[in-house]
């Protein structure tokens, strides 16, 4: 009890402490004179992200070989409470006779962070503007919401194992992960369309710079495909050795798939059912697909691969594509070198909660709920830091020493049910994750195991679909409207 103690408290001192700049305008204005001035839906969304990716650290530390063995003594030999209460269903054993403790203590901390969001976005459905009364429940009351965070991943370790070890919760986490990539896919596809359209349409205009357009044009496209040819030779050239034959199957298969994709985007029907088609989005479904399979083929579970291969976060990191948490890294039995291997999972892990959370920030404005179907009116393109789309006089004295200013007064800047509820499935996508999906043999290493390759291979068929589906739908259904 001690030690789960120790870490919440933790935990809560961090969050404190991170999040006291922009919790609100009372506490700007006593603490961070020095701050420059924010908008609310901006400082808001902030402090959000950085309590689920300091709940997202909590939930791998109990990974940890050593954390898992004293949450297992405290609960088991030093607390009568803990015995007749928590641990009243055997825990389940691995192949290697291993108990689970640090996946159950991964689900317990995702299913408080779920809860948490959920009821705040049961709360905060239908509110149109800061002035509605929840207002405060999303805007506000920080530290509550922090005792009550921390109190429901504290309280959760009093659940019973049943409740966890289930087929239930299992399938819940799954369908929640499953539909937080999906909505990610489909946002990668359209941001391929939206790129290209950007680019295209200023070269339509005819401006000064419509030269240098069609050389950035061109450029990116040369340097994606480029990026996907080198990649595929490594991979045929590192992963394809030995027994290594599956491996070898999802390098050959991706790479017609994306030849396939590429061509279909050139022929000229589908030119003329969808001229926005172009290699340009192309490149960027091959690029993403190539490096989910890179990914998934390092973290196959034998020797057919390299001493170390750590996954090009960078794409996923930058917010504009799906978050990726794969680091794949050779056991340290195969040869690989511990501390070379402790230090890029870390890493890899940090990325991966901070792509999550950004991922799951962007998917709740306007702009990108349109895109999904999901938003009336028009689509505004209001993104993380909208500070310079606050109305306020600069003059007025009040406002310029107010440090966080509320620019939600007509009307909000972004759902607040849907990005509570978008942080909920993505809590329950982290948990599936740092647990191997389920496979009852995660450990420290993220993206090990035939579990995390066949969800990684899979991802990059689906995003050839989804992407396909784009350019052929004119085509087999011209009657209908797809602008």
């Amino acid at each position: 009890m001690g030690l789960v103690a120790s870490c919440f408290g933790g935990l809560a001192a961090y969050a404190a402490e991170s999040v006291a700049c922009c919790c609100g305008s009372a506490a700007c204005s006593l603490c961070c004179r020095s701050c420059p001035s924010c908008t609310n839906s901006t400082s808001t969304r902030i402090t959000y992200a950085i309590l689920f990716f300091l709940s997202s650290i909590a939930a791998w530390i109990m990974l940890d070989k050593d954390v898992s063995k004293g949450l297992m003594k405290v609960c088991c030999y030093h607390s009568t409470l803990f015995r007749l209460v928590l641990f009243t269903q055997p825990a389940i054993k691995t192949t290697t006779n291993v108990v689970p403790w640090g996946e159950l203590g991964v689900m317990r901390i995702m299913f408080s962070v779920c809860l948490f969001h959920l009821f705040l976005s049961l709360c905060t459905i239908g509110v149109s503007s800061s002035k509605d009364p929840r207002s405060s429940l999303h805007n506000g009351m920080w530290f509550i919401k922090l005792i009550l965070l921390v109190g429901a991943m504290v309280g959760s370790f009093f659940i019973s194992n049943s409740f966890f070890i289930g087929a239930s919760w299992s399938w819940i986490g799954l369908v929640g992960a499953v539909l937080f990539m999906i909505v990610q896919f489909i946002l990668l596809v359209d941001f391929a369309y939206s790129w290209n359209d950007s680019w295209v349409g200023k070269l339509e205009e005819g401006s000064k710079c419509a030269g240098f357009g069609s050389y950035r044009l061109i450029s990116a496209t040369v340097m994606l495909m480029a990026f996907v040819i080198t990649l595929t030779v490594l991979m045929f050239h590192f992963y394809t050795n030995g027994d290594c034959k599956l491996s070898n199957f999802f390098i050959g298969f991706n790479l017609a798939l994306a030849l396939l994709v590429t061509l279909t985007s050139m022929l000229p029907s589908v030119r003329e059912a969808l001229p926005s088609s172009g290699i340009l989005q192309s490149s960027v479904v091959a690029a993403y697909a190539t490096y989910l399979v890179w990914s998934a083929v390092s973290g196959v579970p034998s020797t057919c691969h390299p001493l170390i291969a750590v996954a090009p976060l960078f794409l996923s990191s930058r917010g504009f594509l799906p978050p990726l948490p794969y680091v794949a890294l050779k056991p340290a039995e195969c040869g690989g070198d511990a501390g070379t291997n402790t230090a890029a999972i870390v890493i890899g892990a940090l990325l991966t909660f901070i792509s999550v959370a950004y991922s799951s920030i962007r998917t709740s404005s306007k702009s990108q709920l349109g895109k999904l179907g999901l938003q009336q009116g028009s689509n505004e393109n209001i993104y993380l830091m909208d500070d310079k789309a606050a109305d306020f006089d600069e003059d007025d004295e009040d406002r310029r020493l107010q440090r966080v200013v509320d620019n939600e007064q007509d009307a909000v800047r972004y759902s607040w049910s849907f990005f509570h509820l978008t942080f909920a499935v993505a809590a329950l996508y982290l948990m599936m994750v740092l647990t191997e999906w389920d496979s009852s043999d995660a450990d420290v290493r993220i993206g090990k195991g035939w579990a995390s390759v066949w969800v990684q291979v899979v991802s990059s068929w689906v995003i050839f679909l989804l992407y396909g589906w784009t350019m052929m739908a004119p085509v087999c259904l011209p009657d209908r409207d797809f602008s």
